[in-house]
């Protein structure tokens, strides 16, 4: 299971600027296209901020800033801000969902190295046709800062490393957290072969113990395994001495590099625990793109953000890394469909064979 992500949304008013009109076509008649953009553009624009609610202090935090009410064929930038002496970073392209009527981008809240609650301040600047409107708004809850302390900052280009989990290739990797019944991993594992994909396991110790053959089985069908801990603790929040014991604990990685995924994400970006989990000999890994099963979605919204991206997660790209769950209730049976979408963006799967 993940942290739960703020999610704020601030409305707007909408302003239209002076001299901009419906269009008259040739012949004196109306476009219908230049009237349903001045409708559009009379909607007011909200923002949303969503963030994990925690993470180590001097640790980088991911956040996607959202505008809502976008008309089709907009320009839109992203850009924010933070407060109480964090730093904010936007990366990356704007992606929009056209079923949500939304734009997104990814934005990283350095927190400063002390305890302490943070908010990120998100702005967007909407073109539709000739008429352009701005919008603000912060998340309604606060990243806080709590934990150990992560004393030096992680670079832009190691925490890129991070979120795509190693990845140096254009293919697209599935992974799947935590554990889950016998029926829903056989389900996974079924499907998985018929389709030639190689996925990423990242079980905890605890249910590999309790599922000594079904975790064989995993292994034996050529799936790569990699750490999530032995009972799914915040890392962030734990001392070094039983960060080893819970990484010694779980369950041994396979693959080069070895991967470490820390529990819900927390300290993912930060220089300590990267430390640490080094000298255990594994690489920190995240993810790009979540499903988030474990809310249990429907399958057509699972599908829908792995090709769009929505206020929760980026949309999956060449060499990104898809968040899912054993236990998700919709994982299983919704795998093929999630599947055809990541082909349907004419990206590749890591092949199994």
């Amino acid at each position: 299971m993940r942290r739960s992500r703020v999610v704020a949304t601030v409305a707007v008013g909408c302003l239209l600027l002076a001299g901009v009109g419906i269009g008259v076509a040739e012949g004196g008649t109306i476009s219908t296209h230049t009237i349903a953009q001045a409708a559009a553009t009379k909607v007011a624009l909200r923002i949303g901020v969503g963030a994990p609610q925690y993470d180590s202090p001097g640790g980088t935090v991911p956040t996607i800033v959202t505008v809502y009410e976008v008309p089709k064929s907009s320009t839109v930038t992203i850009s924010a801000t933070g407060t109480g002496g964090s730093t904010v970073t936007c990366a990356g392209a704007v992606w929009q969902n056209p079923v949500r009527h939304t734009a997104s981008r990814t934005c990283y809240l350095q927190l400063p190295n002390k305890l302490g609650s943070y908010k990120v301040q998100g702005r967007a600047v909407v073109k539709t046709g000739s008429v352009t409107r701005t919008a603000s708004g912060a998340g309604a809850r606060p990243v806080v800062a709590d934990g150990k302390a992560s004393p030096v900052a992680m670079t832009a280009a190691v925490i890129q490393q991070i979120e795509r989990c190693f990845n140096t290739t254009n293919n697209v990797w599935l992974t799947f957290d935590d554990g889950g019944s016998k029926a829903q991993v056989t389900s996974i594992l079924a499907t998985l072969k018929r389709n030639n994909v190689k996925a990423r396991f990242f079980f905890r110790g605890d249910w590999a113990r309790k599922n000594r053959a079904l975790f064989a089985q995993i292994k034996a069908a050529g799936h790569v395994i990699g750490n999530h801990t032995s009972t799914h603790p915040a890392l962030s929040r734990m001392g070094t001495t039983n960060l080893v014991k819970q990484i010694g604990a779980g369950t041994a990685a396979t693959g080069e590099p070895k991967l470490l995924r820390p529990p819900f994400g927390a300290g993912a970006f930060t220089t300590r625990l990267q430390d640490v989990a080094k000298g255990q000999g594994y690489e920190l890994c995240r993810w790009t793109t979540d499903t988030y099963d474990w809310d249990s979605p429907s399958t057509a919204l699972m599908v829908e953000r792995v090709k769009y991206g929505d206020y929760r997660s980026a949309p999956i790209r060449a060499g990104g890394v898809i968040l899912m769950h054993g236990h998700g209730k919709n994982t299983a049976p919704g795998l093929q469909k999630i599947i055809n979408a990541v082909k349907a963006k004419k990206l590749k799967l890591q092949p199994l064979k």
